[in-house]
């Protein structure tokens, strides 16, 4: 094309954009332009038009379906932490606290593994809880994790070796990914882990809101089981 096409080609279609009315009264123009289209075949510029607005509904269909799957799983979510919030309430003494939790994100959200890491050293774990239940000194964790600590934030994402051997000894070549949550009410009581096989299940881009929730839901709930636990020793001194 020469220089005085292209100018000829652009003084047309700014005038059309001026004039988008053009068309209207002269259809038979548009029967006539023929466009190439993806597969191969030439096709009217009217048939074109209905093609890319074919696709641009299937594409806003595909998105709404997206957005209606994520508002879907978000409800089933909610309604899952909500009854977990009842039951975490309802449980009397540590171990029975303990294994409501364990047991709930096991069974109803499908965690494939699930650590719970608790400071208070006048606390003792017994049974089969020990596997997902321990009592550390915080300044023994991994860097890592005493920085997570400190941030006081929960986070998601994948894990180094030596953190997924600290948080799931019983997992440690089969957990990709994690959620875990700072335990903090009165005071730090704990951490909460939980691993999943899936290295995309736990993304660190996943929103925490969730799980932010139930860390202050546990914390609370720990923060007044101990203190309960204690209350008799007290007494007897």
């Amino acid at each position: 094309m020469s220089e005085e096409q292209a100018t000829s080609a652009d003084q047309v279609t700014a005038w059309l954009r001026h004039h988008p009315e053009f068309f209207q009264t002269r259809p038979d123009l548009l029967e006539l332009m023929r466009l190439p289209d993806p597969r191969g075949e030439a096709v009217s510029l009217l048939e074109r038009q209905a093609s890319i607005l074919r696709d641009r509904n299937n594409e806003l269909r595909e998105r709404l379906n997206a957005l209606l799957d994520i508002a879907r799983e978000n409800d089933s979510l909610f309604e899952k932490t909500r009854l977990l919030t009842l039951k975490l309430m309802e449980a009397k003494g540590l171990e029975p606290l303990c294994k409501t939790l364990v047991d709930s994100l096991k069974s109803q959200f499908g965690s494939d593994a699930v650590t719970l890491l608790l400071y208070d050293r006048d606390t003792s774990i017994d049974g089969a809880l020990r596997e997902h239940v321990r009592i550390v000194e915080s300044n023994d964790l991994h860097d890592a994790l005493q920085t997570l600590l400190r941030q006081g934030k929960a986070v998601c994402g994948i894990l180094r070796n030596d953190e997924v051997r600290e948080l799931f000894p019983q997992h440690a070549d089969e957990v990709k990914s994690a959620a875990m949550v700072p335990l903090d009410f009165q005071g730090r009581q704990g951490l909460l882990a939980i691993g999943s096989f899936d290295e995309h299940h736990f993304r660190s881009s996943l929103g925490t809101l969730f799980i932010t929730h139930l860390g202050d839901v546990i914390a609370r709930r720990l923060a007044d089981t101990l203190r309960d636990t204690r209350r008799p020793e007290a007494k007897r001194a």
